[in-house]
């Protein structure tokens, strides 16, 4: 088993919210929780694929939580100071209280059937690849979210903040009102009859497989397509983009 560690000294890293997992050389190593030291001021833990089924306290420091590839069917309490999470790949059915700092969670490919509550610091939510058939009200900072291969039905309120969702492998029957921040748009693969309005923004859409019979007013910054697998009556011509995939 190997635990990367980082301490307190190192804090600068987190500043960057586009390279939330680099490395630097101040990066310690070691064979157990138990033989760390100065635990209480330790900001980052990287215990991923160890075949761990727990996990000690964590401490108040804690701002990077990387746990992802083990056996986890619980995690501790996590602390006020925590900005990211990945749970991913483990054998969680449930999630602990989530901090009010936390910026990025990560738990898909888990056994989850329910989210605790999201809140207003979450930017990044991937949650794909569990059993949840709802989800939470989301946060107005939310600008990533990755909910695809569940069982979801219905979305809750998009935030005027989201720019990236990925919904595809789903039972949704219908969307609600995309914001106008949204660039990417994945709904593929779901129940869809129909689209709402897409916003000006919007410069991927991907809604293959679904049971569409025509598309909304497509919106000129769009530079991908993919519609095909539907019941569409029209076809789009090939000249408004710049890249359209047929399937």
């Amino acid at each position: 088993m190997v635990i990367y560690i980082k301490y307190q000294n190192n804090d600068n890293e987190y500043q960057n919210d586009n390279n939330e997992y680099q490395n630097d050389n101040n990066q310690y190593e070691y064979e157990s929780f138990e033989e760390i030291k100065n635990y209480d001021v330790v900001i980052s833990i990287s215990c991923y694929y160890n075949q761990l089924s727990v996990l000690p306290e964590l401490p108040n420091s804690l701002k990077e939580l990387l746990c992802d590839g083990n056996d986890l069917r619980v995690l501790p309490k996590l602390p006020n100071s925590l900005k990211i999470l990945n749970c991913s790949y483990n054998q969680l059915s449930v999630l602990p209280e989530l901090p009010n700092s936390l910026q990025s969670l990560y738990c898909y490919n888990n056994k989850l059937s329910l989210l605790p509550e999201l809140l207003n610091s979450l930017r990044r939510v991937f949650c794909g690849f569990n059993q949840l058939s709802v989800l939470p009200e989301l946060p107005n900072s939310l600008k990533i979210l990755y909910c695809y291969n569940n069982k979801l039905s219905v979305l809750p309120k998009l935030p005027n903040s989201l720019q990236i969702l990925h919904c595809y492998s789903n039972k949704l029957g219908v969307l609600s009102e995309l914001p106008n921040s949204l660039q990417i748009l994945n709904c593929g693969a779901n129940k869809l009859s129909v689209l709402p309005k897409l916003p000006n923004s919007l410069q991927t859409l991907l809604c293959d497989k679904n049971q569409l019979s025509v598309l909304p007013e497509l919106p000129n910054s769009l530079e991908e397509l993919n519609y095909g697998d539907n019941k569409l009556i029209k076809k789009i011509k090939r000249k408004y983009f710049i890249k359209i995939i047929y399937l």
